[in-house]
Order: structure tokens, then C-alpha cells, then sequence
């Protein structure tokens, strides 16, 4: 199994001082909107109680970066928007006040699509987001730029939110390990919405320990080592119609397979005939944006008034314009549209809980996108993103190779089971038999 990298430095400020030298020389990436001026001060702190023998946490003096829809307090809180630049949140977001009670600190702020709408990170703040080995394609969305920053080594663990993919997308792209939690609304408290159904925010790291530390550790729960578990038993089942059309992908795609298979894993195919709804189904978010963020706004004295103003600033991307305008025509939940996405979360949910009990799977597998990008602008994921956020099952992304080219190509496993626990301890399993000689 990889090693641990979230690990409290022996010198704090040193280490922040490497990871801001880092930034600065990596600046052309786009992967950060700010920097937290009170990194250093808050690392020498962390010194002077190390050496007396006191650590805060398992996190003691690690330096962390928050995606700009994640409030901390003192820092502006934009989703990239050029009309929220002067937002500042009164307090931290809850996942952010766990991670600084476990003695994180947080380092910067990473650039994203702007308000999370996109799988591409392109904002009016920040511009696009480049992927840290291949500049010239994108970094991926909405979360891409927390993945570039962990990618590029400006820090070693980065949060994300995810809505449609937005943490398992970019670090697909980047070959890192992302989790996307199950849906629990308390765990947003402090971070702009984009869906009230289907928002949930995660880890983004170097291995799937490192996903399991962050996720306790947010979650408000005792962090605990993974146990070490085998692939021989284990049913995974292949979603084959997820499996894409990108021959460089498809590689890479077909030896994972054949690896898990090699250390024990069973195979098996699964049909689900309901992707076809999903192909064509319309996004929640589109009903549910405009009122999530507007009582958002209300919360932030000095904000926008209300999206229809930050509309009619023209502080935004202008690309973004046509979606707007369709999403301010929402201005009210349980419309046709919305109670039909959640009659079919519920029938997707029942349908992959089915499968998983009728064929003994532990865990559905498929290429986390489509195809590998190859430029900067949007490439459509595919629907396979989809499955866990309109289910709101937990999913997980690992790399599981490279291409010919270098690209990474990321595997997703959604499990169906009631908490992240399970997942994690297969995810290991499988990220073991991809690293093993």
C-alpha cells in the first residue's frame, strides 16, 4: 500500500516556507487564488508546541489547500467569481474547523470553475486552471484547481466539493486519489452551494490512506489505519457501457482489469439498464442553484443581494450567461423537473442496491471519465460521474495507469454500502495490487 504523506512536519515553517517557494515558481498553472498571509505565523506556532511536546492532532502543522467555495475565516470566499471578491465569511466552514482542530493549516486558496458549474476550472478570477504535466490541456473541474496544487506538490492534501464529478474528474486527470463522500448536509455548513441534493465535499491526495485520515478527520470521526485486505472473494462489478470509446484509455483501462484480476478480484459484468435515463436526464443543479444561493447570500453581510444582482453586475464569465439566465427561471423547488431527478435517484439507488445484493458486489467499477482530455476546453466526462452523485453512494477514484502519452487514467469504484468504511478498505485493496511489483 502507498505510504502516508499527510504526516505533521519536524519543522513547520520550513515546510510552509517550501510548499509558498512552490507555489511561486508554479504560479502559471492558476491552480491558487490566494494565500493565507497567516500561514507562517500559525506553522511557527505549531513549532513552539511541538517542541514542548504538545501536538494539536494527527494533522499537527500539515499544510492544506481549500477549494474557494469552502469558507475560512479571514479569507475571501469567491467560487471564483469576480463579483464575490469581496466576500469575506465570518467564520470557518465545520469541515474546516475540524481540520484546524486536528492542527492543519491552511495554506491557500484554489482556483475552480467558477460557482462549481463546470468539469473544466475556468473562473473570472483566476483564468483556466493547467494541468501541472501537460500545461496546454485543463486541469479539470470544478475542484481542479485544488488537484493541480496537490499535483504540483503545493501541498500534499487538498479539499474539494463535488456536485457531478468535480472532485473525481480533475483528480482522474491528475492521477491522484479523490473521494467523493456520501450526501450529508451538515458537512456543507460554510460552503456555497451548487446543489442541495447532490453537493457533498471530499479529500484530494496522493493515496487512498491519505483519503481515509482527511475523510475521518472532516467527518468529525477518530482517524484509523486501513486495514490490509485482499482481492481474493472480492466481487467487483464491470459497468461495460462506461467504458468509453478512447482507445489510449481503454489500454491502460483493460490491464487494470486484468491486474485485479490477477490478485483475486472476480469480475463481473453488470447491465444497468437505467443509464439511458441518465444520459438524457436533467440536472438537479439547474433546479436547485439559484435557491440554495441566493439564501447563501443572506448569510454574508455585504454580499451580492441575490443572484439576479451578480447577473445583472456582469462580474462573472460571460460563457456563463446562457446557463444563468436558465437557472434564475428556477426560483422554486418540487417543480416537474426536480421531483422527477429525485423519483430517479431513488430508482437508481434501488437499482445498483439490487445488483449489488442479487450478483454479491462489493464495489461497481468503471473509468472515472470517458475519454482523456486533450486541450483546455470542457471535455464531456460521460455519464459514469453521475452515478454516484445522483445516487448520493460514495465513489472513489484512483489512478490505475498511464497512457502511452503519460496521462493518467483514473478508475472509479462506487459502493452502495451505508458508509465510506468499506469503500476506503477496497479501494486500498485495489490501490495495492496497481503499485505492487
Amino acid at each position: 500500500m502507498q505510504n502516508m504523506r499527510l504526516i505533521p512536519p519536524e519543522d513547520a515553517p520550513e515546510e510552509i516556507a517550501r510548499r509558498l517557494a512552490i507555489i511561486d515558481a508554479q504560479a502559471q498553472l492558476n491552480a491558487i487564488l490566494g494565500i493565507n498571509p497567516g500561514a507562517l505565523a500559525e506553522a511557527q506556532a505549531c513549532q513552539r508546541l511541538r517542541r514542548r511536546g504538545q501536538l494539536l492532532g494527527p494533522l499537527h502543522g500539515v499544510p492544506l489547500i481549500l477549494k474557494d467555495n469552502i469558507a475560512c475565516a479571514g479569507l475571501p470566499l469567491t467560487a471564483g467569481c469576480q463579483a464575490l471578491a469581496a466576500l469575506r465569511p465570518a467564520g470557518d466552514a465545520l469541515v474546516v474547523r475540524r481540520l484546524r482542530a486536528a492542527g492543519a493549516i491552511i495554506l491557500a486558496r484554489a482556483n475552480m470553475s467558477e460557482f462549481a458549474f463546470d468539469v473544466r476550472s475556468r473562473s473570472s478570477l483566476g483564468g483556466d486552471v493547467l494541468h501541472p504535466q501537460f500545461p496546454a490541456i485543463t486541469a479539470g473541474g470544478s475542484s481542479g484547481g485544488s488537484a493541480a496544487a496537490v499535483a504540483a506538490g503545493m501541498a500534499e492534501g487538498a479539499l474539494g466539493t463535488d456536485t457531478g464529478g468535480s472532485i473525481r474528474i480533475p483528480c482522474s486527470y491528475t492521477g491522484l486519489v479523490g473521494l467523493r463522500p456520501g450526501v450529508r448536509r451538515a458537512q456543507m455548513e460554510g460552503i456555497a452551494p451548487l446543489s442541495l441534493s447532490k453537493d457533498t465535499v471530499g479529500p484530494m491526495v496522493h493515496s487512498v490512506q491519505d483519503a481515509a485520515l482527511l475523510h475521518a478527520i472532516i467527518q468529525g470521526q477518530s482517524p484509523a489505519a486501513l486495514e490490509s485486505r485482499s482481492l481474493q472473494g472480492v466481487h467487483l462489478g464491470v459497468i461495460g457501457a462506461l467504458e468509453g470509446q478512447d482507445p489510449q484509455q481503454g489500454e491502460v483501462w483493460q490491464a487494470a482489469l486484468s491486474r485485479l484480476a490477477r490478485s483475486g478480484a472476480t469480475l463481473v459484468e453488470i447491465d444497468l439498464p437505467i443509464l439511458g435515463e441518465i444520459e438524457v436526464a436533467t440536472c438537479l443543479s439547474l433546479c436547485e442553484f439559484r435557491v440554495g444561493f441566493d439564501a447563501w447570500l443572506k448569510q454574508h453581510p455585504g454580499a451580492p443581494r441575490d443572484l439576479r444582482a451578480i447577473v445583472a453586475s456582469g462580474q462573472f464569465l460571460p460563457e456563463f450567461l446562457p446557463l444563468l439566465t436558465q437557472m434564475l427561471a428556477c426560483d422554486t423547488l418540487k417543480t416537474p423537473a426536480w421531483l422527477a431527478g429525485r423519483q430517479l435517484r431513488r430508482r437508481l439507488r434501488q437499482a445498483l442496491a439490487q445488483r449489488a445484493e442479487h450478483e454479491r458486489i462489493d464495489g461497481f467499477l468503471y473509468p472515472t471519465v470517458s475519454r482523456i482530455p486533450d486541450s483546455l476546453e470542457k471535455m464531456p466526462p460521460g455519464c459514469a460521474p453521475e452515478l454516484a452523485a445522483i445516487s448520493g453512494f460514495a465513489a472513489i477514484t484512483l489512478p490505475c495507469g498511464r497512457t502511452r502519452s503519460g496521462f493518467p487514467v483514473g478508475l472509479e469504484i462506487l459502493s452502495p454500502a451505508a458508509d465510506e468504511a468499506p469503500l476506503l478498505a477496497l479501494a486500498a485493496a485495489c490501490e495495492n495490487a496497481f503499485t505492487r511489483p
